[in-house]
């Protein structure tokens, strides 16, 4: 789950992570563009109290420094930030590193990159993208073929989807929207792990 704290409000995400773990949520990525290291910072340390004794893997979207202050399990990386390579270097062979991609060229620099796994998007349409043509869940079949990390599918993700990218090799879908905008984050959550088991 990516958690943003602009679509929940900075008081309610803490307790919509925790719901999401406990219905099945495997990592959580916290994702706040715009906000400065303090900020981010601050909202890091009150999730990881939280998914601290959970499974949870806690990763922080961009900020290598954050994810090392607070001791995250790893970070993810976008198109424009460190390569993974050199996150690597910072972070240790012991942390996780994931990196969002959109074809098949960048998919295979983040493999070669070191990446441990790749978000490939956006799959279905989605607010977060607009007038950007969703790639489709056919897309997923060739990234599948030609990289050898785990593919993780984003974008317009919904219970009701989830079928289609599961047809098509991959089997790790990241959400946002749909559990945070959630009635029940841990319903919606239980309802796609049981899709994705």
């Amino acid at each position: 789950m990516i958690a943003n704290s602009r679509l929940t409000g900075k008081e309610r995400l803490g307790d919509i992570a925790a719901q999401a773990v406990e219905g099945g949520v495997d990592y959580v990525q916290l994702r706040e563009k715009g906000r400065t290291a303090d900020e981010i910072y601050r909202l890091a340390m009150e999730l990881k109290k939280i998914l601290d004794g959970t499974k949870a893997i806690f990763l922080i979207n961009d900020r290598v420094d954050v994810a090392l202050a607070v001791g995250a399990h790893g970070v993810h990386l976008g198109q424009a930030s460190l390569p993974p390579e050199a996150a690597r270097r910072v972070l240790g062979e012991d942390k996780i590193i994931g990196v969002s991609t959109h074809n098949l060229e960048e998919a295979r620099a983040a493999e070669k990159g070191g990446a441990d796994y790749i978000i490939f998007s956006h799959i279905f349409p989605t607010g977060s993208k607009p007038g950007l043509k969703p790639k489709g869940p056919e897309s997923l079949r060739e990234i599948t073929q030609e990289v050898g990390i785990p593919v993780v599918a984003l974008g317009g993700i919904k219970i009701e989807n989830v079928p289609k990218i599961i047809s098509r090799g991959v089997n790790n879908v990241a959400v946002m929207s749909c559990i945070l905008k959630a009635e029940s984050p841990l319903r919606e959550a239980e309802g796609i792990k049981r899709l994705l088991l």
